[in-house]
């Protein structure tokens, strides 16, 4: 379905002569508002429910690097270097190998925490904080991220329309 949406927005960006990076990505959009007015009129509200989740996921990702940029900019540069660094075990509420690693790299892509190992035997991700306040503040930080990713993947396992849920 994704490739029909770009494709079809790569139609209508030609068709309006308009194929640079903003006239696609303003195609893109007017085909999305489309789909999502259709309601299931073609079979794409999964697919319009995985995009808007991604979109979220990836706007929200975005803010809390910047977020943590700015914390570990004012520890490094602050007069005292007050850094209370941590390794905490979070028990994933999932046991899956490959969101492990996705959260894993995600983690590491945020200043300041860093996936160190994941037992996929017990399911638990070792994370070291370079400033944790507690373990607890550590853990939520990893339950926001994969409760998010996990809304994401899962939009795929929503009932079809007019199922029974």
């Amino acid at each position: 379905m994704a490739a029909i949406h770009l494709l079809l927005a790569l139609g209508l960006a030609a068709f309006a002569k308009a194929l640079t990076p903003l006239g696609v990505v303003v195609a893109f959009a007017l085909v999305y508002v489309v789909l999502r007015t259709s309601g299931d009129l073609f079979g794409t509200r999964r697919y319009v429910t995985r995009l808007e989740l991604g979109t979220t996921f990836l706007l929200w990702f975005i803010a809390e690097i910047f977020k943590a940029s700015i914390d570990v900019a004012r520890l490094v540069l602050g007069r005292r270097v007050d850094a209370r660094p941590a390794v905490v075990a979070i028990r994933l509420q999932r046991a899956d190998d490959r969101l492990a690693t996705v959260i894993g790299c995600l983690l590491t892509l945020t200043p300041g925490t860093l996936a160190l190992d994941y037992d996929p035997a017990s399911g638990v991700l070792y994370v070291h904080a370079l400033d944790a306040g507690s373990a607890a503040e550590i853990e939520e930080g990893v339950r926001n991220i994969e409760g998010r990713l996990l809304a994401w993947m899962d939009a795929e396992r929503l009932p079809a329309k007019g199922s029974a849920s």
